[in-house]
């Protein structure tokens, strides 16, 4: 069997969307990914769900699982086996990662390998608290060490107190030692030092004060690992060029349970505004059985058999003319039929396909589809006009039943039927590791798929911990039906409203302190 391949790749401080192009592509190439401690969920959802994950973390204090030498054996065999293995590190690899002994095992066994660098923590999580590391008015130089030197042995910090900035990483169990030495190296007592917890996640929390109280304070306010430390003048600009803790979203773990193909729009708005999204899509999108009905009422839009096409979802509006243009015809055919939307997002991706939409409710509801289409279309038409409902098998019947009440002719025929997907038990832990501030629902199905493939007991016990916010009163009352109550119901039935509703949400202002500054 030939070898597989190896990447060690580094996949930054924790932000997903400071994770590099390249890492991206190579964990979703990956069959195998050996993973640490620090990883954040929302990085992690970029793995495919059905790849074999590893964990190889190391805890604070030195307990690890596996040992270097079994971590370096464990990547020679997977590849060994021909499998795709990406061996998955916070912040670089080769910047206190041990990447370097990875990668001269893999080279001694003839294995195919790549490093793929990544963002280090040494200068993205300053940064994510608003302290830069140089700067023309305070520093042109920094230092850089870990708490621990080579072999575990202490890192020399009276050497790099010369320094204009002094960074220190793996540091929260040797700040008084580091906090001393740096004085005994001639730093000024009152020199602005910051500790910052958990950066560039929801978690971040930066604490800044003169250097010789730094450690006193940390204590007190019982910091723990990961943290890096930062002393300088630099330290000083924090007060006023902090920005990520300062988003309304910060400090939120948010679960986006839409389709694959949809989580990212909305993950990427809730990222813009400070939250980590978790990505779990946990239904997809798939074909009918029946393929004939939908083929018959195809051609009959295409010889113009309909007065009027209508859509209520991006899926409906992308599978229709997926098929059209299979049949080597395009928007032209339909010069003389209409089309309805249900939303904004609908009426985007029919613009997509070159068609503006010719009718939108100002409620994108089913309900406020079939009020706007009974009252403007049908009641106005000199004979029954013919309604073509191009749909997800399983939608709700309001609309095509109130069109024939209303006495339009309606075709109604399932392009397309939405199913739970099947996530594997480790890859659902990974995600599902830390706790979830906010879960989003989207539609009845995500919330039916919620309970089908995390299990009633799972599902139930994360719900009961977290604010559910979900879109329109039709996804209310399917979470209702299952014992909850929403705190944030969208009132416009679009992702943009429900981001809207969770900004200003009292659930999500209210915050807790995102630091502490220097003591007066």
């Amino acid at each position: 069997m030939p070898n597989g391949f190896v990447w060690i790749v580094g996949a930054g401080p924790g932000d997903a969307r400071l994770l590099t192009l390249k890492a991206k592509e190579c964990l979703e190439r990956a069959d195998v990914v050996v993973y640490d401690r620090l990883l954040t969920p929302s990085v992690m959802a970029f793995i495919r769900s059905d790849a074999e994950l590893i964990y190889a973390g190391k805890a604070p204090g030195g307990v690890q699982p596996l040992p270097q030498s079994a971590i370096n054996e464990l990547l020679i065999a997977k590849a060994r086996e021909g499998k795709k293995v990406v061996r998955l590190k916070n912040g670089d690899p080769f910047v206190f990662g041990r990447g370097a002994e990875e990668a001269e095992a893999l080279a001694q066994a003839g294995i195919p390998f790549e490093i793929v660098p990544g963002l280090s923590s040494v200068f993205t999580v300053p940064a994510y608290a608003g302290i830069p590391l140089t700067d023309r008015r305070y520093a042109s130089s920094f230092a850089v060490a870990a708490g621990h030197g080579a072999e575990g042995k202490p890192t020399p910090f009276q050497a790099l107190a010369a320094a204009e900035t002094v960074v220190a990483l793996m540091a929260v169990s040797e700040l008084p030692r580091i906090v001393a030495e740096l004085l005994d190296g001639g730093k000024d007592p009152q020199t602005p030092a910051a500790v910052i917890e958990w950066g560039a996640t929801p978690r971040q929390r930066t604490l800044v004060a003169p250097l010789a109280q730094l450690p006193d304070l940390a204590r007190r306010h019982q910091v723990q690992p990961p943290a890096v430390l930062v002393v300088g003048e630099v330290v000083r600009l924090r007060e006023r060029i902090a920005w990520y803790e300062r988003k309304p979203l910060f400090g939120k773990r948010v679960l986006v349970t839409r389709a694959e193909e949809q989580a990212e729009a909305l993950a990427s708005k809730l990222e813009d505004l400070g939250a980590e999204a978790i990505r779990l899509p946990l239904i997809k999108i798939v074909p009918v059985d029946d393929e004939a009905p939908l083929n018959a009422a195809l051609e009959r839009a295409l010889q113009g058999g309909y007065d009027w096409i209508v859509f209520t979802s991006t899926h409906g509006v992308r599978t229709f003319f997926e098929r059209v243009w299979q049949r080597g015809a395009d928007a032209r055919v339909f010069a003389s039929t209409k089309f309805a939307v249900i939303g904004p997002a609908t009426g985007d991706a029919l613009r997509q396909w070159g068609i503006c939409w010719d009718a939108m409710p100002e409620r994108y509801t089913n309900e406020g589809l079939s009020e706007l289409l009974t009252t403007q279309v049908v009641s106005a038409a000199t004979r029954p006009p013919r309604f073509l409902l191009w749909r997800a098998h399983g939608a709700r019947e309001v609309l095509a039943h109130r069109l024939r009440q209303a006495g339009a002719q309606v075709d109604e025929v399932y392009a397309y039927r939405t199913v739970p997907t099947e996530l594997p038990p480790d890859y659902l832990a990974a995600l599902l590791r830390d706790p979830i501030h906010i879960i989003t629902f989207t539609s009845p199905s995500t919330v039916q798929a919620f309970f089908a493939v995390l299990g009633e007991a799972r599902a139930t016990q994360i719900l009961q911990n977290a604010a559910i916010a979900v879109i329109g009163p039709v996804t209310e009352q399917a979470v209702r039906q299952r014992g909850f109550v929403p705190a944030i119901v969208s009132a416009v039935h679009t992702i943009d409203g429900l981001v809207d509703a969770l900004t200003q949400s009292p659930l999500v202002r209210e915050k807790g302190s995102t630091g502490c500054q220097p003591p007066q």
